[in-house]
């Protein structure tokens, strides 16, 4: 595995380790219930029950609070060394409650006690393993933080010598093999769903790449006609929605047939470009407004929201940046440069209304704005009455 995905792995298994420590924590309490319940009946309040029932809790709220400061640092990646260290003092503190709870048990009464307080504590410290097979140092920290200081009372106090060396030994094969199989399925497990994230990932990002080359024109990278008549519809729907205004500019290169005649296909494509260029200058106001490409020197601009007099303002701007781009046109019986014609339409759409109504009153727009003698903004609308006709008559 390479670095960022090793880190990334790493980041994940104690992330689930701590994400985990609520259900750990359940499981705990209920053992120290029962615990607690059988001390009771069986020797009443001690001295040192009273004294662990006032820790346990302190330790798994010590231990709730720690991950709580901690998990952000994982999260981000950004955990340091300090930090490190505290989340392994974390994982001991629950062990070695459970370590002093046992040998206070024993002390109580060692014969009776021994053997069932020895099964219940290493039952614990093997079993509690399962949880921190994501981390060797996590789960050797809670292991050891359970049976070495009850190792060292067998051998300091009771001189258990014998049952010291098999706890020892069978703890350190336990941790080291049987523990490293679990934590190397624990990391497969992770390395796996990471990958198949990022894959994931990389499949939706190379998918949302193809939408967008599917939406967008090649030459000019406009958006093309398909994303213009899928985009269209839903504006014209949110637009009755919402009853607001919607309008088209419609245009397109005076005289370029003339144009691709005398100066060929190739200077016609770079002068389709050109045109192109001049829009990424203009001011749309909408986020949601667009320019396309809709045939060969053909544009239009979408302007959802907004009313025919900017729509014819932003028409206008449009001509006067092709016009000053100066691109030579001396085919032209307009100008001695690349010009355009713009129809403009607005519209409020209802139920009662179709989008090829707007179109159709926008391409009716550039006729007129082509018979007024081209390189002009012409305008008609669906509703006569909100707006005078502007451009030059037939």
């Amino acid at each position: 595995m390479n670095s960022i995905l090793v880190n990334e792995v790493s980041r994940r298994k104690h992330l689930e380790v701590i994400d985990g420590f609520p259900v750990i924590a359940l499981i705990h309490s209920l053992l120290a219930v029962i615990v607690v319940a059988i001390s009771l009946y069986s020797y009443g309040l001690t001295h040192q029950l009273m004294i662990w029932i006032g820790l346990f809790p302190t330790v798994i709220g010590c231990r709730f609070i720690a991950d709580k400061l901690l998990r952000p640092q994982l999260v981000a990646g950004e955990l340091n060394k300090l930090s490190w260290i505290a989340l392994m003092a974390t994982r001991s503190l629950l062990g070695f409650v459970w370590a002093v709870g046992t040998i206070w048990f024993i002390q109580i009464d060692p014969e009776r006690n021994l053997l069932a307080a020895t099964i219940w504590c290493t039952a614990l410290a093997y079993a509690g393993t399962i949880f921190h097979v994501n981390s060797i140092p996590s789960l050797q920290t809670y292991f050891w933080s359970l049976m070495a200081p009850l190792s060292l009372y067998f051998a300091l106090e009771l001189h258990l010598y014998f049952e010291v060396v098999v706890i020892t030994i069978a703890g350190i094969v336990y941790v080291t093999l049987y523990t490293k199989v679990l934590h190397s399925k624990a990391t497969t497990r992770i390395s796996e769903t990471v990958q198949k994230e990022r894959l994931i990932e990389e499949l939706s990002e190379a998918n949302h790449q193809i939408k967008m080359l599917a939406q967008k024109d090649a030459l000019t990278g406009l958006k093309n006609r398909m994303y213009f008549n899928e985009q269209l519809e839903e504006l014209w729907a949110k637009s009755i929605e919402n009853r607001s205004q919607l309008s088209l500019i419609l245009f397109d290169i005076d005289h370029f047939k003339a144009f691709n005649d005398n100066y060929g296909h190739l200077a016609g494509d770079k002068a389709i470009k050109a045109v192109a260029d001049c829009l990424n200058h203009i001011e749309l106001h909408t986020s949601k407004a667009f320019f396309a490409r809709v045939g060969g020197e053909e544009f239009i601009a979408v302007l959802p929201q907004l009313g025919l007099d900017i729509a014819i303002d932003i028409a206008e701007e449009i001509r006067l940046q092709v016009e000053q781009s100066a691109v030579p046109h001396h085919y032209s019986s307009t100008s001695e440069v690349l010009t355009v014609s713009l129809g403009v339409a607005m519209t409020e759409p209802t139920a009662n209304t179709h989008i090829n109504d707007l179109f159709e009153q926008a391409d009716q727009a550039l006729y007129r704005a082509k018979e007024g003698g081209r390189n002009i903004v012409a305008t008609t609308l669906l509703h006569p009455h909100r707006a005078a006709f502007q451009g030059q008559p037939e």
